[in-house]
């Protein structure tokens, strides 16, 4: 693989957009940090040289219909607009635009699995056992770093007067992502953010929370921590034992 090639090329796409606009310049280093943290846990799950190329391609561009999603949409809602995945494989894979940033066909089938389910609620039982690896590489990877922008609070995230929804509560404690389409309020959309952290599936990437106290930041980000103790209480938990 030619990274040189592939970022080069994958930056002169983004400047097709505004790169003055806050969401799109985003969206880049976001691209720029997943594809390396896709690197770092396909590493430390021992793949080979082959899957770990996949994985640092799928990192750069499981974000690429993002672009274009913001800038005819302004919102990155998939729900309100359009599903960003398959957007993404369908500008790259339709039309042989994957060829301009990676042009290793023989791994493009894992390749397309990667960047259309990263964003998915659940990743279809229907693609291999090998497919699901990277697809879990990385979802990891991005949701480390979606954290990380969290925390950071590259995006604000406010509590509002509603209690949880019932519904949301009972997905949090199975264990399972909660789906946006079932958040009443941004207090439902936040629990969502901390049930994230069950659907982790490498070892690298729960340590990497750990490590860096990503769940103690976003506690501490929440103007009322009355209405999420229980939740942060369980997760911490969760996470150390």
């Amino acid at each position: 693989m030619d990274k040189d090639k592939l970022l080069v090329a994958f930056k002169e796409y983004v400047d097709r957009f505004d790169f003055n606009d806050n969401m799109i310049r985003m969206k880049y280093y976001h691209s720029l940090r997943v594809m390396s943290l896709a690197l770092k846990i396909a590493l430390s799950l021992k793949l080979d040289n082959n899957d770990v190329e996949v994985c640092e391609v799928a990192g750069l561009l499981h974000d690429y219909g993002r672009f274009e999603q913001w800038t005819k949409y302004h919102t990155f809602k998939d729900y309100e607009s359009i599903d960003h995945g398959d957007l993404a494989v369908s500008l790259l894979f339709e039309n042989n635009d994957i060829e301009k940033y990676y042009d290793v066909k023989a791994n493009y089938d894992e390749l397309f699995d990667a960047i259309k389910y990263h964003n998915k609620y659940r990743v279809s039982d229907e693609i291999s056992k090998h497919n699901q690896t990277i697809c879990d590489v990385i979802r990891d990877a991005d949701k480390i770093d979606i954290f990380e922008i969290i925390v950071n609070k590259e995006v604000d995230i406010k509590i509002s007067e509603q209690q949880i929804s019932p519904e949301v509560q009972k997905t949090f404690y199975q264990h399972k992502t909660i789906n946006y389409k079932d958040c009443k309020n941004k207090n439902d959309e936040i629990l969502l953010y901390f049930a994230m952290l069950f659907e982790l599936k490498s070892d690298y990437a729960k340590k990497y929370i750990v490590d860096n106290h990503i769940l103690d930041r976003l506690y501490d980000n929440i103007g009322s921590h009355s209405l999420f103790k229980e939740y942060y209480d369980y997760l911490k938990k969760y996470l150390t034992c």
